[in-house]
């Protein structure tokens, strides 16, 4: 996980220990919203990104309040992880860049169809990939 925070920290400029939990934000949207098998996959690939996703994670996902209300889908998913990473110090553009990495890192230490397949399970996501 260092190298992709090491690259989120060159794209967006971001400090060390916001683009960590920026990508933590990111990966734990991946583990509560993505197909369970397909994410364990992936993330058995990713060392780290279990640990990132819990340390960074919690509230917004499938949590309580308003957004917990909302259910998964598209305003309990990837619309409370952007909330989220603003509330962290991000702007949309950072977003935009941190997404990006985080896809094409994946694709190149995974593989690119079990990124595809994780992205698909996430609404809001599949048109990403």
């Amino acid at each position: 996980m260092q190298e992709l925070i090491a690259r989120i920290v060159t794209k967006t400029g971001l400090q060390p220990e916001r683009a960590e939990k920026a990508v933590g934000i990111m990966l734990s949207l991946v583990k509560t919203q993505g197909n369970q098998q397909k994410v364990g996959e992936l993330f058995a690939r990713l060392p780290g990104a279990d640990e990132l996703a819990r340390k960074h994670g919690g509230d917004g996902s499938r949590g309580g309040g308003l957004l917990g209300m909302l259910g998964g889908g598209l305003m309990g998913g990837p619309l409370a992880a952007i909330t989220k990473l603003q509330a962290a110090g991000l702007n949309m553009d950072q977003i935009k860049q941190l997404g990006s990495e985080t896809l094409t890192y994946a694709k190149e230490v995974a593989g690119e169809d079990l990124v595809k397949q994780v992205a698909s399970s996430i609404p809001g996501l599949g048109g990403y990939v």
